[in-house]
């Protein structure tokens, strides 16, 4: 994020002020923004910030709503393999092409996407782990 609050206004302040922007500032700007948002979208879903129904959980039955918990992971865990599958197939077929200002391979901002799904897989991991544990100690008491 400070990359991007630095780039913009420079970018802004060159184009405006200077009448002559330099030409990396637009595409790290972007770049940082690729970045941010799958970084960003990772410790959301480890902070619990992603959109949930959690009243159909909530107001059935033990076993109904641990059920629905556990197939909610399980798609959650689908679409997280497939995302960083084709993440890192994006990030390896553009190993070659560079990007048109920096001339930078564009691999780099392409692999913010399968780390960012591997991020958010690892810490859905983490939380079925936590959930298979209080089903233990449920069923244990």
């Amino acid at each position: 994020m400070a990359v991007i609050a630095v780039t913009i206004p420079l970018t802004v302040f060159s184009r405006y002020v200077l009448r002559n922007t330099p030409i990396w500032t637009d595409e790290t700007a972007l770049f940082s923004l690729v970045w941010a948002s799958m970084m960003g979208a990772a410790v959301g879903l480890r902070k619990g910030y992603q959109v949930g129904v959690r009243s159909l959980i909530e107001k059935s039955p033990k076993v109904i709503g641990a059920s629905l918990e556990a197939i909610g992971f399980l798609f959650m865990f689908i679409f997280l393999g497939v995302m960083v599958y084709f993440g890192v197939k994006q990030t390896l077929f553009n190993t070659r092409q560079l990007s048109a200002a920096m001339r930078i391979p564009m691999a780099i901002p392409y692999s913010a996407l399968p780390l960012g799904f591997a991020i958010m897989f690892l810490f859905t991991l983490e939380e079925a782990v936590a959930f298979l544990g209080k089903l233990r100690a449920s069923k244990d008491a």
